[in-house]
């Protein structure tokens, strides 16, 4: 039972350390300006978490964004995100 509790603390430690990384990339980076784009292009959509790109969809897409990237939804389920 120890060890499942340690690594289970060791992982939300590594965890959080990327998602401190990854919104200091995005910080960086930027975000693309979809308006900006030329007609026809992709549209790039954002983690609310952690900043990073969290879907690109076609410009006439009909479904909803994801609103968190696949990382940050794993934090998320495993309880790691207030």
């Amino acid at each position: 039972m120890v060890k499942i509790a340690l690594a289970t603390t060791k992982g939300k430690e590594f965890a959080l350390k990327k998602l401190k990384e990854r919104r200091e990339k995005s910080e960086i980076e930027g975000e693309i300006n979809n308006s900006g784009l030329p007609e026809g292009s992709s549209m790039h959509y954002y983690c609310i978490i952690c900043g990073c790109t969290s879907d690109v969809l076609p410009e006439d897409h009909r479904n909803a964004p994801e609103k968190l990237c696949e990382e940050c939804k794993a934090l998320r389920e495993c309880g790691w995100l207030e």
